[in-house]
């Protein structure tokens, strides 16, 4: 599932979010650092390191958090310039 907020005058927000097994244990101590978040087999560890990096570039903040149903939530907060 993917949202987008914008209103006027207001941050941008994407949220995305699935309904997955959510995130192993082993993940979460080297999630935003590059090569290193990945668990599974084939992985390169990249995506939430550039999607953080790349939020911050911009002024925002990204974050990941459990979703009380399963799965993730990805979210990115962006500021108007």
């Amino acid at each position: 599932r993917v949202k987008l907020s914008c209103r006027s005058g207001k941050p941008v927000i994407i949220d995305i979010s699935d309904d997955g097994p959510g995130l192993p244990a082993k993940a979460r101590a080297h999630l935003f650092e590059a090569f290193q978040g990945s668990t599974r087999r084939g992985g390169s560890g990249l995506g939430l390191a550039i999607a953080a990096e790349l939020t911050a570039a911009h002024g925002g903040t990204f974050t990941l958090a459990s979703r009380p149903s399963g799965g993730l939530s990805a979210t990115a907060e962006l500021p108007i310039r």
